[in-house]
């Protein structure tokens, strides 16, 4: 048997940021010592209490520090942060643990977060799946992209240079891209449906 583990994580409001980041850090190095085969970390940009802001930035502070586990976004609220961006920083961050990398994905939840960015009423979901295919879709393909949206549109024609790698954005070390999880809140959820179809997995979220 297997053992993972996933982390929102939640401190008192008042804790020292430092102390609440270290305390995290410890964990996930804790796991890794203990023989953890995986483990996620969670991010919200507007919540004192769940204060882990990027999740990519934390298993980058920890992934030199890490040896044998996997480590996982927990997740990545796709409809908060550009795709390009998604798919150039999870490339380095799978180059940067050698392939140990998950990436985990969600429309996020966290209502705070989606008024800050602009996005509470918008059919969340919809730019979930949006975003995601034009991440994969960015690492299957090749400059200037061209990808056309409803919410986003990604192209470098006009700046590309191709003798220079200009215009060019990373792949992930894992090919075709390393082993997506989703949320799921409910058993028969539609997102539950379309992510057993792409042969991605379930990752539980408290509803």
């Amino acid at each position: 048997m297997r053992l993972g583990f996933f982390t929102m994580p939640i401190h008192p409001v008042e804790k020292d940021w430092r102390q609440s980041l270290q305390e995290d850090r410890e964990a996930f190095l804790l796991a890794d010592e203990l023989g953890f085969s995986e483990a996620y970390v969670g991010e919200h940009v507007t919540d004192r209490a769940e204060n882990i802001t990027s999740s990519i930035a934390f298993i980058a502070w920890i992934a030199s520090a890490t040896r044998q586990i996997k480590l996982g976004t927990g997740t990545i609220n796709m409809p908060n942060t550009h795709p390009a961006t998604v798919a150039a920083s999870v490339a380095m961050l799978d180059h940067m643990l050698d392939g140990r990398f998950i990436l985990g994905i969600s429309p996020g939840g966290l209502l705070s977060d989606a008024e800050v960015f602009g996005n509470l009423d918008a059919d969340r979901n919809a730019m979930f799946l949006e975003a995601i295919n034009q991440v994969l879709a960015i690492w299957s393909g090749k400059p200037p992209y061209e990808l056309q949206g409803k919410y986003w549109n990604i192209s470098v024609d006009k700046t590309m240079i191709e003798s220079i790698g200009q215009g060019f954005i990373a792949r992930p070390l894992q090919m075709p891209h390393p082993p997506i999880v989703v949320t799921a809140v409910a058993p028969f959820s539609r997102g539950v449906t379309e992510a057993a179809a792409r042969g991605w997995d379930p990752i539980s979220a408290n509803s």
